[in-house]
């Protein structure tokens, strides 16, 4: 995580959202579905972008189960958190490299992400994941 700005959170609350981000990168590039429900509050919502929002553990775990493509790498940039009482958000540039389903070829995917987090019993967890590719 690079260019990291956290304003409104205790230094341990942006610490905790930091380290759920690094965690949530390892689970996705190993394309562990359930370490990455389990960051998730229950009524997780994914905005996904041309499929509209999918609410519940359920749902996201249908949509991350979907073959597709095999992450090489995720880089993320211009990272800022931010939030105050049980609520966070966290935005980032990002630069996801990966396999088609057949592996011949490496192509990248660059955009932005927003994560709406909140906390309970002292944990932070994603209640909202949406992301958009850039154009060119």
């Amino acid at each position: 995580m690079q260019d990291e700005s956290v304003s409104d959170l205790s230094e341990d609350d942006g610490q905790q959202i930091k380290d759920l981000h690094d965690r949530w990168v390892a689970c996705e590039l190993a394309g562990d579905v359930q370490g990455l429900l389990q960051l998730c509050t229950d009524d997780v919502q994914w905005l996904v972008p041309d499929r509209g929002l999918l609410i519940g553990k359920a749902a996201a775990r249908a949509l991350l189960a979907e073959p597709g493509a095999q992450l090489r790498a995720i880089e993320t940039a211009d990272v800022r958190i931010r939030g105050g009482g049980s609520f966070a958000y966290k935005t980032s540039n990002y630069n996801t490299r990966y396999t088609v389903a057949d592996g011949s070829e490496e192509r990248v995917n660059r955009g932005t992400h927003l994560w709406i987090l909140r906390k309970t019993d002292g944990e932070w967890q994603v209640a909202l994941v949406t992301w958009q590719a850039a154009t060119t």
